[in-house]
């Protein structure tokens, strides 16, 4: 599925209108069409992204995943909603360099077993 029909499935599930979407996310309605329609000549900024994730209540990723706004290494991780749900989790919980290296020393014991 295409990043704009994405957009107009969300609106539409959530029972808005452009112009309500567009001011949730301050771009101008027009602009939103020309997202919906697969029209714009480059994809959103990351902010507009954030921006349409929050209004539409979905994952900021999944939004820059399908406006290819992703990384290549991070295609495969935000494909799947579990990957991205531990990611969000562990972001939230880990707190410092010895934190994530806590957790990978566990994976890696895990692993080995």
């Amino acid at each position: 599925m295409s990043f704009g029909k994405r957009i107009k499935e969300l609106r539409t599930a959530r029972g808005l209108t452009q112009r309500q979407l567009a001011e949730l996310t301050h771009v101008d309605f027009t602009y939103l069409s020309k997202i919906e329609n697969d029209r714009l000549e480059h994809t959103p900024s990351i902010k507009t992204l954030q921006d349409l994730a929050r209004a539409l209540k979905v994952d900021e990723l999944e939004l820059m995943q399908l406006a290819n706004k992703l990384p290549a290494a991070f295609n495969a991780l935000v494909r799947d909603k579990d990957a991205r749900r531990f990611f969000r989790r562990a972001t939230a919980t880990i707190k410092g360099p010895e934190g994530w290296r806590d957790l990978l020393n566990y994976l890696e014991r895990k692993q080995s077993r």
